[in-house]
């Protein structure tokens, strides 16, 4: 696997259907570049007809394709920050991901997102680019903000278990009638 742990770096990890806004994503990453970031952005996910169409032009962002767990875990790891776009979801797994590795997130306010990552990211708004940079520039520069987002994140994903699902699955099937 490539070393991306040079500089600071976003990560993303998923796919890239359109709902998941990694356009935008894109254009926040840009902006702040313009800012003198010395920072990348890398976008992690199957080469599918969508991550071909999104590398066209996009040569400062870094495609990595399909990764492997171990090296996954390596590239989370490493992250200055975990940033989930979305404009859509039905939970949105790999934020929770991220926190469980102590990488901070910062996140769409869109659908469930809030409920599910609670006060455990920072949130901006999908669709305006600005935002989203502003609030990623925030999560990376204040350190404060960061140390907060970590904790909260280790705490936030103690909510999530396979073992409390197959619990709380269980008591529904044994209820009597």
């Amino acid at each position: 696997m490539k070393e991306f742990h040079k500089k600071p770096y976003l990560l993303y990890v998923g796919n890239a259907y359109p709902h998941k806004n990694l356009e935008n994503l894109i254009l926040a990453f840009r902006k702040i570049k313009q800012d003198n970031f010395d920072l990348q952005l890398v976008l992690v996910g199957g080469d599918d007809y969508f991550y071909k169409k999104l590398k066209k032009n996009n040569n400062d962002v870094i495609f990595t394709g399909f990764i492997k767990d171990e090296d996954l875990n390596v590239l989370y790891n490493n992250a200055a920050l975990y940033v989930f776009p979305s404009l859509y979801e039905g939970f949105g797994l790999p934020p929770l991901e991220a926190m469980k590795r102590g990488v901070p997130v910062a996140s769409s306010n869109a659908t469930c997102l809030p409920e599910v990552l609670g006060d455990a990211a920072i949130y901006f708004n999908p669709l305006d680019v600005d935002d989203m940079a502003e609030k990623i520039k925030k999560a990376l520069l204040d350190e404060g903000l960061r140390k907060n987002l970590i904790q909260k994140g280790f705490e936030q994903i103690k909510k999530y278990s396979w073992q409390k699902m197959a619990r709380e699955t269980l008591e529904v099937y044994l209820i009597p009638r």
